[in-house]
Order: structure tokens, then sequence, then C-alpha cells
């Protein structure tokens, strides 16, 4: 269910403009991933520009209401933030995407953390493969 968008946007301390209500009510409604691009596409009636988006979505991704995923063209792919961290194996060939349980990195984290002093705030991993149904079809 989704929140309310001004409601989101003061809790993470920002702004609440038209333009960032509009972004934040298209992505609410998405179940997958979207790119810039597209989602400039969804929300050009509103009248925001590709700057004006571009904007929004960093500083969405820098409150933590969004992430910014690589998808399988290399482009950045949006999409809100979920409780947990979500990784995921992604087929090459009909890009279907399975969530994996947990996270096995948050070790790998810690230990960074303490061997570079870095600390890490977040991390997204997609794990490139052949699922079986497309290895099958071979």
């Amino acid at each position: 269910m989704a929140m309310d968008e001004k409601t989101t946007l003061r809790e993470n301390g920002l702004k609440v403009t038209p333009a960032r209500v509009a972004v934040l009510h298209y992505l609410y409604s998405l179940d997958e991933p979207i790119s810039a691009e597209d989602l400039f596409r969804a929300v050009a009636k509103s009248g925001i520009d590709l700057s004006t988006l571009y904007r929004t979505l960093n500083a969405f991704v820098e409150a933590g209401i969004a992430k910014k995923e690589v998808g399988r063209r290399k482009e950045n792919l949006y999409r809100l933030t979920d409780s947990e961290v979500e990784h995921l194996m992604v087929c090459l060939r009909c890009g279907k995407k399975v969530p994996l349980s947990g996270c096995p990195y948050h070790e790998v984290n810690e230990r960074l953390e303490r061997e570079t002093g870095f600390h890490v705030l977040d991390h997204n991993t997609e794990i490139y493969g052949i699922c079986p149904e497309c290895q099958k079809a071979r």
C-alpha cells in the first residue's frame, strides 16, 4: 500500500514540489525498476523536464527513497527502496529476474568497513547468468 507522497518526502527531509510528488506517485505504481527515460515519458504530461527528473531521482536516491540499479542494457534503472536489500539473479537471454533471499554481503560490508574505514551505506547486486528454462531451450 502506497504511503502518501507528501508525507514520504517530508519524512525524508525533502521539499514537497509538484515534480517530486508526480515522480514518487508514479514510482509507487511500479512493480519493476524503470529507466529515467521511460519515467520521463510516463510523467511528461506533468510538465517535468528531463534535468528536473534526474535531479529528483538523485535526491530520492540520496534520501534513501529510491535505489539506482543497472539494467540488462547497462542503463540506470530506478525503483523505490524496499525494507530489505534485494539481490537478483538475472537471465541474460530472457531477462527473467529471480530475487535471492537474504543478503550474502553483510559480512563482506563489515569486513570492508574494518579494512578501509569506509562506511558502507548501501549496495546493489545483480548476478547475471542463464536461467534453467533458457538452458533447456538450447
